[in-house]
């Protein structure tokens, strides 16, 4: 035992993340200045993983629809063993969304599936994944920043190399370049998408970013994925296209992280304290916004014998009941003391504050039928003026969900946005750690800790019954002054 736990010990000791260490302001010290970005992308399939999906068959008719195909198949000698019909199912998405609607049902003939995989791979040779991907960081950073995204008509893979070159793109006013491409696509329980991103200097060929982002969503028994023609499957891809996107613009260029109030030195030390309501539970990190109405209630106990209550993520958040279906949530406001100053202790300009706000429905976990995490987005705003926002459009009744919020603002003049609001309580929860996926072992060596950052953000529970909900409706008008 205690073998196991020095092992444990170490795994989780020699797996420990590092921050990347670039951020967005970094390609604002460039000279010239980045104006202008191309976006180019390799225009082949990512690698498809194959995966075991046979220990959901015979389960209901879904799982024999799955054996069908798989016989089928075999019989064309497109798979063989415990694999065959993996490929089929992942690639069902792909076509899906391009336009070809193929239902995966019960006695399906072998020349229907033959002309589903040639339908697939037909979409994976038109790149449409990596196109699609592209086309997202284009509009992404065209609605979030202040540059100007350009999806380049041609793409040439030679020139994703380690030592690139795009000093030809200077003729068109092309200052930096962001090589795009979709690496990996793997569904076990989960969907996991991986894609590699580099941001490089075109007046140079510096490379002022390296990384990978990966999505990896919640989890689902396959008959649960290829429900209602793979519908669910195919939500994930898309949602995955869009995290992905979103979040490599985010960390090349709009992402902001003021100084922990500790590091900031003792001159100021007075003006730095993080204010937390008095009611809630739970303090969150410094680098977001914390909630405040609902307030964030640990539940340690939540959904073991013999509670059934359901939480989120593994800190145990449990679902706070709002007062209306239409709730106002609100949250403290950007920017804190300690926001308008830097490492150094000098003072950051901070104008032109706006908040962002999501609301999203949840999802269960197949293993873990009382954990949750947040699925599709049902509610966004942006430009929000004020610290807090009533929900326009009516949730559903007895309904749990999850919320995030963001500032967004110029600091020193340039487009800034904070991190989405969470619960990010340990040093692996970071959502930079979770977006890059650097594993984390906990106890068990090999067995690594995958979540995504939208795990931890904020959930709650609308009201179950009429009669409280108009009794409360009285109590969520709108404030009369911005005083959170």
């Amino acid at each position: 035992m205690a073998s196991l736990v020095v092992a444990g010990l170490m795994g989780c000791a020699t797996d420990m993340w590092k921050t990347p260490d670039y951020f967005s302001e970094k390609y604002e010290s460039l000279e010239p200045e980045i104006r202008r970005v191309a976006l180019v992308t390799y225009l082949s399939p990512p690698e498809i993983e194959i995966v075991d999906l046979g220990f959901t068959r015979g389960q209901g008719a879904a799982g024999g629809a799955m054996a069908g195909a798989t016989s089928a198949l075999r019989s064309l000698g497109s798979c063989s063993g415990a694999y065959c019909g993996a490929v089929f199912l992942l690639l069902l998405p792909v076509f899906t969304v391009g336009g070809a609607i193929v239902g995966v049902v019960s006695g399906v003939d072998a020349d229907m599936l033959a002309e589903a995989e040639a339908n697939a791979n037909h979409m994976l040779n038109s790149a449409y994944l990596q196109t699609e991907l592209l086309e997202r960081v284009k509009n992404y950073g065209h609605d979030n920043t202040e540059l100007e995204f350009v999806r380049m008509s041609f793409a040439d893979p030679k020139a994703m190399v380690d030592t690139p070159d795009y000093s030809a793109l200077l003729e068109d006013s092309i200052d930096a370049v962001l090589e795009v491409e979709l690496l990996r696509i793997s569904l076990k329980y989960s969907l996991e998408m991986e894609a590699k991103v580099r941001f490089i200097s075109a007046h140079t060929g510096t490379i002022l970013s390296d990384s990978q982002f990966k999505f990896h969503s919640e989890h689902h028994k396959l008959d649960e994925w290829i429900e209602n023609g793979a519908a669910p499957l195919t939500e994930a891809i898309q949602r995955g296209l869009r995290i992905i996107a979103d979040d490599l613009v985010d960390e090349n260029f709009l992402l902001f992280y003021p100084p922990e109030p500790k590091e900031i030195g003792p001159q100021k030390a007075a003006k730095t304290s993080k204010k937390i309501d008095d009611s809630s539970s739970v303090s969150v990190p410094h680098y977001v916004l914390s909630p405040i109405y609902p307030v964030l209630e640990s539940c340690f106990f939540c959904g073991e014998f013999p509670f059934s209550r359901p939480h989120s993520t593994e800190n145990r958040l449990g679902f706070v009941e709002v007062n209306s279906v239409q709730p106002i949530l609100r949250w403290e406001r950007f920017p804190r003391d300690y926001d308008l100053i830097d490492t150094e202790g000098r003072d950051h300009q901070i104008t032109d504050v706006r908040y962002d706000l999501r609301v999203f429905d949840k999802a269960e976990m197949a293993k873990e039928r009382k954990f949750l995490v947040p699925a599709q987005l049902v509610y966004g705003v942006r430009d929000i003026t004020k610290a807090y926002h009533k929900i326009e459009t009516g949730l559903n009744m007895c309904g749990e969900y999850f919320w995030t919020v963001r500032a967004r603002f110029k600091l020193d003049g340039r487009v800034r946005v904070t991190e989405w609001a969470g619960d990010y309580r340990r040093v692996w929860q970071h959502p930079l750690h979770l977006r890059h996926r650097q594993q984390h072992y906990w106890w068990t060596p090999g067995r690594p800790i995958l979540y995504s950052p939208e795990w931890f953000y904020y959930p709650f529970k609308t009201p179950c019954d009429s009669t409280s909900k108009k009794a409360l409706e009285s109590e969520n008008s709108t404030p009369a002054v911005d005083d959170f």
